[in-house]
């Protein structure tokens, strides 16, 4: 595991302090969180609670391989009480509802994209 590999041995060659276990995760989130994850339809599973932890810490925007649309149905979930506006790459208004999205300050999730992104986006 690339943790106890790299991360810890750095961190003890260094004189790093850490705790006896070394769980980015529970840096990332906590207890609470995950359970308000778990009610809007997150599995409880370690994966998804570790992939619910890197979407929700990153800065940029995540690329979700979702074949069981269980992070689709989270993410829509968790989103809209935020003004979500989902659309897809084959809706004619796509570029008007991200626009009116980007002006508004609301998350816009584009379901289906293939192996390449439009020029518009």
């Amino acid at each position: 595991m690339i943790i106890n590999d790299n991360f810890v041995e750095f961190f003890n060659k260094n004189n790093i302090p850490l705790s006896p276990a070394a769980n980015p995760l529970s840096v990332l989130s906590d207890e609470a969180t995950v359970a308000g994850w778990n009610n809007f339809a997150l599995p409880p599973d370690r994966v998804s609670t570790e992939n619910g932890s890197i979407l929700t810490n990153s800065a940029r925007y995540s690329l979700i391989i979702d074949p069981q649309l269980q992070g689709i149905t989270w993410l829509k979930k968790t989103w809209e009480a935020h003004g979500l506006q989902v659309t897809r790459l084959s809706n004619p208004k796509m570029p008007k509802t991200i626009e009116q999205s980007v002006e508004n300050g609301n998350p816009v999730l584009i379901e289906n994209m293939e192996n390449s992104i439009d020029a518009v986006i």
